[in-house]
């Protein structure tokens, strides 16, 4: 659904703070692209500065394809061209214009973090749907609103895309949006020209250190969303409400988000074991069949129970909780919510059979996001924990041997394998894991060992055994195999994918089916 709008090139330069008209400002703009071969006639094509490609090697494609204008950091002879800088924050601004603002009837919440972005999104869902919301989701599974859903290409798309899927959004009845936002995302402008006035902060650690030169720089790519986004400078100015920041004060970096918010963010905290947050968890249990803990907040009391597994989602839980009753929700109908949810696809995500076998699935591809997911395994686990992990390639190697560690610290026997290798050799990575694991001085089992192990004993402090199998169908295989019931097989790092990625071709693989292939398989 398209809004179908148009405008001069002179009304689009009024929108755009700091922007100049060079040619002909009475060009009637139809539509916007930045992707040369999508232009239509009429269009205004944005040449995007790239690291890799300038957006102004194509402007002659796109003029062959019927551009009326360009918007580019400087004038292009001959062509009427609208210059701003930065580019794409132009872009969103004008992405918004021509679709119509769905933005501002939508209401859009933005989560960001490292870790949990998926889980909260989907709660969020959850508890506004109990409310009587019809919320539309833009996130790292899919695009979904209705009972309709988009494949989704990346976590958070570019500006252009994002108004036009809130188009189609409305088109499915959808009156919210919740989106995951990505340090990409953030540091590239893409939610620029977006009227977002709630974020929420999950955690911060180690990820994404091939794009961000470190640490610092992520976070600071992550604190946008805060003191630019939410104060409006990415956007035209509309109707102003207090921004809301949720913001988790069981994280370091989400305390010193805190500490540097401006004064006229509306701040809500939340923790498990911080005493400062201003809704807290007491009283937690959890098991296989998930977590139940108090909510507590300044003035009430709600016990809440949740099918989602570890206590890493009673944080998630948690963000969730703090962000609906920041928007006026009551606490019943967020309990409510939040016990409809059922499962988030990948997030430790249960493998049915009936062979009394426990096997979870999980996304974890980050250091912090195996520890959480390898402590409440372990935690739960009747008998042995068996982890299968890798890593994935052309990405930051140096959470490689960190992961190592993590997975053997937590897991009687680690199963390495290949994740996304992508152009990377399969091999060079498990060297990288290796690295990590062999500082502990784990024990190295041949793989056709694994079924003779029994009941491996590991003592506390100490490391588990691993083997290395590169062929991530057989290490699940192998794990499989090597369970009893009692254990639990914990298969990391791709969770909700249903495809591997070899050199450049992308094959289907989903660390769901093989599990049930190779149960049936053992059980015959």
């Amino acid at each position: 659904m398209k809004a179908n709008l148009s405008a001069k090139l002179s009304e689009l330069k009024d929108a755009v703070p700091g922007s100049s008209c060079h040619g002909d400002e009475s060009a009637v703009i139809t539509g916007i692209h930045y992707d040369s071969r999508k232009v239509n006639p009429g269009d205004l094509f944005v040449a995007v500065p790239g690291t890799r490609q300038d957006g102004a090697k194509f402007v002659p494609m796109a003029v062959e394809k019927g551009a009326a204008a360009v918007l580019a950091q400087k004038p292009v002879p001959g062509l009427p061209t609208l210059v701003a800088a930065p580019v794409r924050m132009a872009m969103g601004i004008i992405a918004g214009r021509l679709a119509g603002r769905p933005d501002l009837e939508m209401d859009p919440v933005a989560v960001t973090g490292t870790n949990g972005k998926t889980t909260v999104s989907y709660l969020i869902e959850s508890v506004f749907k109990a409310a009587g919301l019809r919320p539309g989701v833009l996130g790292t599974i899919n695009y979904r609103a209705g009972d309709e859903e988009l494949p989704a290409n990346t976590t958070t798309p570019e500006s252009v895309d994002i108004f036009e899927t809130l188009n189609w959004m409305k088109g499915k009845g959808a009156d919210r949006v919740i989106m995951e936002v990505s340090s990409h995302a953030l540091d590239q402008m893409r939610v620029s020209g977006l009227n977002i006035r709630k974020a929420v902060f999950t955690n911060l650690s180690r990820e994404h250190l091939d794009y961000h030169s470190d640490l610092e720089d992520y976070f600071q790519a992550k604190k946008k969303l805060f003191c630019e986004v939410l104060s409006g400078k990415w956007r035209e100015k509309a109707e102003e409400e207090t921004p809301l920041a949720v913001v988790n004060l069981d994280d370091e970096h989400g305390i010193r988000l805190k500490e540097e918010l401006e004064e006229e963010v509306r701040v809500i905290g939340y923790a498990v074991n911080n005493a400062a947050a201003d809704i807290r968890a007491r009283d937690v249990t959890t098991a296989m069949e998930g977590c139940r803990f108090v909510l507590h907040a300044k003035d009430l009391e709600v016990e809440v129970s949740s099918s989602l597994v570890g206590e890493h989602n009673v944080e998630n839980i948690l963000a969730a909780a703090a962000l609906a009753l920041g928007c006026g929700v009551s606490a019943h109908i967020v309990q409510k919510g939040v016990e409809a949810l059922r499962k988030v696809p990948g997030r430790l995500e249960p493998v049915d059979n009936p062979y009394e076998l426990t096997v979870l699935v999980d996304y974890a591809h980050t250091p912090d996001a195996l520890e959480h997911a390898v402590m409440a395994c372990a935690n739960l686990a009747r008998g042995r924990l068996i982890t299968v992990f890798g890593c994935g390639g052309d990405r930051d190697t140096g959470k490689r041997p960190e992961m190592g560690k993590m997975a053997v610290s937590g897991s009687h026997l680690s199963v390495v394998t290949s994740d996304n290798p992508r152009t990377e050799d399969p091999r060079t990575i498990i060297e990288q894991i290796m690295a990590g694991i062999n500082e502990l001085g784990s024990k190295e089992m041949a793989p056709e060992e694994l079924e003779k192990c029994g009941a491996m004993e590991k003592k506390n402090g100490s490391p588990g055994a691993f083997t290395v199998i590169p062929d991530r169908s057989m290490a699940i295989r192998a794990a499989i195999k090597a369970a009893s019931p009692g254990d639990i097989v914990l298969i990391a790092g791709k969770g909700h994918e249903d495809y591997q990625i070899l050199g450049t071709e992308k094959i289907h693989f989903d660390d769901r089916e093989k599990a049930r292939q190779f149960m049936e398989e053992r059980s015959r």
